[in-house]
C-alpha cells in the first residue's frame, strides 16, 4: 500500500532515523568523552595540538573519500554492486592513488607544531578509514542496522578505553595511535565480513558503468568536501594561525553539539531511502519532509534553548571552568542550531540535482570566508564565528527556494510552521522558567545535572508521543 500525503508512515521514519542515529552516535560519544576527558586533564597547549590533528583529519578524510559514502547511499544495493563490478583497473588504481596521496599530505602535516601523533602512524590511520566509511555506507544500505551498530559500539569502547589509558598515564600519545589503529583494523575486518555476507544472500547486481553516474559523483564529492571545509575552516586556518591554547579555546566555544549533525545526518539518509521507494509521489515526498521537519524539531529546539540557559554551568562543569572564556563564542555559534530542524539537501540530491549543492555549498562558504575579515576586525573570534553563522543562514534559504521549484510548490508550504513555533515557544519558556529555578535553589552541578535530566526526560517523551502519532 502506498502512504498517502496525509499519512508519511513517521513510525517508520522515525524508526528508521532511530537506528541511523544509533549507528553514528557511538562514535561520537566516544569522541565527546575523550574530548572533555582530555580539556580537564592535560594543557590547554597538548590539547590544542591534539584537537588540531582531528581538525585536519576531518577535513583530510573527506577529501581522500571522493563523496564515495553519499553516492553509495544514493543507489539501491544491487545498483551499487552493479558499480563495483563495472570500475575498470585504472579507475580503480587511480582512486587508490588519490587515498594515497591525501594520506601522504596528512602524514607531513603532522612533522611540525608538536603533532601528538608520528606521520606514518597518522597517515595509515587515515588510510583506513576511507574503506571503513564506505563500507559503512554499504552496510547501512542493506539496511543492516543492528550488527551495524555493535561494530560501531565495540569501536567506540575501544576508541574511550585507549584514552583512559592515554589520560592515566599508561599509555603514550604514539602507543595511543597504535592502540587506535588495532581497532580501526578489526573495524574494517568486521564491516567488510557484513558487506561479503549480505551480498551473498541478495538478487543479482544491476549493471551500471560508472560513466553514467560521473556527474552526480562528481557534484556529490565536491558538495562533500565544500560541506566539511565549511564545517571546519575557520578551525582548519586558525590551527595553523594561533597559539595551542588559544586555539583551544576557540575550539571548544564553537564545537559543533555533536549529536545534532547525528541527527540531521540520519533524517537525511533516511529520506533519501524512503524517497527512493515505488510509488512514491510528489506529494508524498513533501509529507515526509514535513514529517522529517516536524521530528527534529522535538529534539532541536529544546537542545537550543538549553545550551543558551545553561551555558555557563555548561562550561563551568563539564571543562571545569578552564574555558569559560569561550562562553561568547558559544552563544554566537550555537545561533546555527534551529536550521538543523530541516534537511535542507535530501530531496535536492534525491532528483540528482548535484549542480544545486554544490553551487550552494561553494557560494556559502565564498560568503563566509568574506565575511570572517570584516566581522573579526569588528567582534575579534567571535565575529569568524558569526560569519559561518550568517552564510549557513543565506545557504539554507537558497536551498529551500530550489527545492520548492522542484516540487511545484511555494516555499513556506515545505516547512512545518505551526509545529516549530509551537515547539520553540514552548521549549524557550519552559527551559528558561526551570534554569531561573534550579539557579536560585541548587549549585552549579546540580542546576546542570538536574536540567540535563529533565531535558534528557522531555525528549523521551516527545520521541514517544512521535510514535504513537497516528500516521
Amino acid at each position: 500500500m502506498t502512504p498517502t500525503p496525509e499519512a508519511p508512515t513517521r513510525g517508520t521514519l522515525l524508526g528508521t532515523s532511530a537506528a541511523i542515529f544509533l549507528v553514528r552516535l557511538l562514535p561520537t560519544l566516544a569522541s565527546v568523552v575523550a574530548l572533555v576527558w582530555l580539556a580537564r586533564a592535560t594543557s590547554p597547549a597538548y590539547y590544542g595540538r591534539y584537537q588540531s590533528f582531528w581538525v585536519q583529519w576531518q577535513v583530510l578524510h573527506v577529501v581522500a573519500c571522493l563523496g564515495l559514502p553519499t553516492l553509495v547511499l544514493t543507489y539501491a544495493p544491487a545498483q551499487v554492486r552493479g558499480l563495483a563490478r563495472g570500475v575498470r583497473p585504472w579507475q580503480l588504481a587511480g582512486l587508490v592513488g588519490w587515498v594515497l596521496l591525501v594520506a601522504a599530505l596528512f602524514a607531513g602535516l603532522q612533522t611540525g607544531r608538536g603533532a601528538p601523533f608520528g606521520a606514518g602512524p597518522a597517515g595509515l590511520f587515515l588510510l583506513l578509514n576511507v574503506p571503513i566509511a564506505v563500507l559503512e555506507a554499504c552496510v547501512l544500505g542493506q539496511r543492516q542496522l543492528r550488527p551495524l551498530a555493535l561494530v560501531s559500539g565495540g569501536y567506540a569502547a575501544w576508541f574511550v578505553a585507549g584514552h583512559a589509558l592515554l589520560v592515566g598515564h599508561h599509555l603514550s600519545s604514539p602507543q595511543l595511535m597504535a592502540w587506535l589503529l588495532v581497532g580501526s583494523g578489526l573495524r574494517l575486518a568486521a564491516l567488510a565480513g557484513l558487506t561479503g555476507r549480505a551480498q551473498a544472500a541478495q538478487a543479482p547486481s544491476v549493471a551500471m558503468p560508472l560513466a553514467s553516474v560521473g556527474s552526480l559523483w562528481a557534484h556529490t564529492a565536491l558538495n562533500d568536501v565544500v560541506q566539511v571545509l565549511f564545517r571546519w575552516a575557520d578551525k582548519l586556518a586558525l590551527n595553523f594561525l594561533l597559539p595551542a591554547a588559544l586555539f583551544a579555546l576557540y575550539f571548544n566555544g564553537t564545537i559543533d553539539i555533536p549529536f545534532l549533525p547525528l541527527l540531521l545526518g540520519a533524517a537525511g539518509s533516511t529520506l533519501l531511502l524512503h524517497f527512493g521507494e515505488p510509488r512514491r509521489t510528489e506529494a508524498d515526498r513533501l509529507a515526509l519532509l514535513r514529517a522529517a521537519g516536524e521530528l527534529l524539531g522535538r529534539l532541536v529546539f529544546p537542545l537550543f534553548f538549553f545550551l543558551l540557559f545553561f551555558r555557563r554551568e555548561l562550561f563551568g562543569v563539564v571543562f571545569a571552568h578552564r574555558y569559560d572564556a569561550a562562553v561568547p563564542l558559544f552563544v554566537v555559534a550555537s545561533l546555527v542550531v534551529p536550521l538543523r530542524a530541516y534537511n535542507f539537501t535530501a530531496l535536492l540530491q534525491h532528483k540528482g540535482q548535484g549542480r544545486i549543492i554544490t553551487r550552494g555549498a561553494l557560494l556559502d562558504l565564498a560568503l563566509a570566508l568574506g565575511l570572517m575579515f570584516p566581522l573579526y576586525r569588528l567582534l575579534g573570534l567571535a565575529g569568524v564565528a558569526l560569519a559561518f553563522v550568517s552564510s549557513t543562514y543565506w545557504q539554507a534559504g537558497y536551498y529551500l527556494r530550489h527545492t520548492a521549484r522542484l516540487l511545484g510548490a511555494p516555499w513556506y508550504q515545505l516547512l512545518p510552521w505551526r509545529a516549530w513555533v509551537g515547539q520553540a515557544l514552548g521549549a524557550a519558556l519552559g527551559l528558561g522558567a526551570l534554569h531561573a529555578l534550579l539557579a536560585a535553589s541548587l549549585p552549579e552541578r546540580s542546576v546542570l545535572l538536574t536540567g540535563a535530566g529533565l531535558l534528557g526526560l522531555g525528549l523521551a517523551g516527545q520521541l514517544w508521543l512521535a510514535r504513537r502519532a497516528p500516521g
